[in-house]
């Protein structure tokens, strides 16, 4: 006969659960080597991307325990104007779920050119960021159009990867007629310190 189910067993049963999500180890991205530095280049567009992970000194500083921070360098060295836009970038783990930008909202415009707001991309299914104070809106990448010759840095954001072992960062670049471009791939790895 099973003993009847009480309050203080339910309650019981809960803080376990709760104390062993918390020794679950959350890790950060980093290359297949370990390394927090990877870049990708297709000579053929002329474009070049750096991410860096665990970069992150801007306020608040524990963001990164709270949403994945990449920093991220693109550099226009072809002779087609490139569209910046968060519909275009994908985070997709191993298991394959999708990881949804957190948009910032920051944008750029070309001198002399009318800001009518960023294409937001291929697809619309990403979020936003709204944090009050602090660096995350003046330190993201903002979204707009990079003409040839020139680059753009800043962080992008995204829902935590913490749950899986690997994922993967697709860039789908486009040009300014949302005609694409090349998709530049890059393959990160959970990096889990030691538990004590």
């Amino acid at each position: 006969m099973l003993a009847p189910v009480t309050r203080a067993s339910r309650r019981l049963a809960l803080a376990l659960l709760l104390v062993s999500a918390a020794c679950l180890p959350s890790g950060e991205l980093v290359a297949i080597d370990g390394s927090h530095r990877m870049v990708a280049r297709d000579p053929q567009s002329g474009l070049s991307v750096v991410l860096t992970t665990g970069a992150w000194q801007g306020i608040p500083s524990d963001l990164d325990e709270q949403v994945t921070v990449i920093h991220v360098l693109v550099a226009n060295l072809g002779n087609r104007s490139i569209r910046l836009a968060p519909g275009d970038i994908d985070l997709i783990d191993e298991r394959g779920f999708r990881r949804d930008l957190l948009d910032a909202g920051g944008s750029f415009v070309q001198a002399g050119q009318n800001d009518n707001g960023y294409h937001p991309g291929r697809q619309l299914d990403f979020g936003r960021i709204e944090w009050v104070g602090g660096d995350v809106a003046s330190s993201a990448l903002p979204w707009g159009v990079l003409v040839p010759g020139t680059s753009m840095r800043g962080y992008v954001y995204f829902e935590k990867v913490d749950r899986a072992n690997a994922a993967t960062l697709t860039w789908h670049f486009h040009d300014r007629d949302s005609r694409p471009v090349v998709d530049l791939t890059f393959d990160l790895y959970v990096a889990r310190g030691s538990q004590t």
